[in-house]
């Protein structure tokens, strides 16, 4: 399963949460309307282990699946997440798929809702500049 939703974001929204760079409360009403989104579009629980973080991470992320590389967050069912700075303010960092390698994703205000395991293996590029997301791990009843 895999989602990606326009414009959830006002670029001000965006901004504003770019400059938080922590982990943020899911009751946080900067994050309120995305999370309705998400709860419309899949069956998310927010167990103990859910949680949501504004990251800033220049090395990427290898390869992976969100339930973890040896099984650690096996409790997330879907991920979710938001550019929140426009691709122009950095460069690399492109989200990819493992099936679909040539095909990056920057979606800047747009949200990406996918399930957890091994169908959605993905990676994100090193990169320079200001790349920043809000990222979003939450348990649930599993589509695929």
């Amino acid at each position: 399963m895999r989602e990606l939703v326009a414009n959830v974001l006002t670029a001000k929204e965006a901004e504003t949460l770019a400059g938080v760079l922590d982990y943020i409360d899911f009751t946080d009403v900067r994050i309120a309307g995305v999370l309705d989104i998400v709860r419309g579009l899949v069956p998310i629980e927010l167990c103990e282990s859910s949680y949501a973080r504004v990251e800033q991470r220049t090395e990427g992320h290898p390869w992976h699946q969100d339930t973890g590389t040896k099984g650690h967050m096996g409790w997330c069912k879907y991920s979710a997440s938001v550019l929140l700075v426009p691709p122009n303010r950095f460069t690399g960092g492109g989200f990819y798929f493992r099936d679909q390698p040539n095909n990056p994703v920057f979606h800047f205000c747009d949200l990406l809702v996918y399930s957890s395991g091994p169908n959605n293996v993905h990676s994100v590029s090193r990169n320079s500049g200001e790349r920043v997301s809000l990222i979003m791990f939450f348990g649930g009843s599993k589509d695929g």
